[in-house]
């Protein structure tokens, strides 16, 4: 399993973006921060970026990383999450 991290701006007011949250809950996730997702998963960055492309609008921003060790925080919600993991 890889942790991979998902951020995003989505631009469009008063759109319904309730498919881009479904997508990201099938996933075992952390969202400690408002657009900001932890996902530990197998599916790769590039794999879950594209399936977000199909669920965003054409002036949305989406960043898909994987995670390594060495981060740090600072009151974090999602840090015990985090540490808790498989890498």
């Amino acid at each position: 399993m890889a942790m991979i991290l998902v951020t995003y701006d989505l631009k469009q007011p008063g759109r319904n973006y309730d498919a881009v949250h479904a997508y990201l809950r099938t996933f075992t996730y952390c969202k400690g921060l408002e657009s900001v997702w932890l996902l530990d998963t197998a599916v790769d960055a590039v794999t879950i970026r594209d399936h977000l492309l199909t669920l965003i609008d054409i002036n949305d921003i989406v960043f898909v990383t994987p995670l390594a060790h060495g981060w740090a925080s600072c009151a974090y919600p999602c840090a015990d999450w985090l540490n808790q993991r498989t890498w």
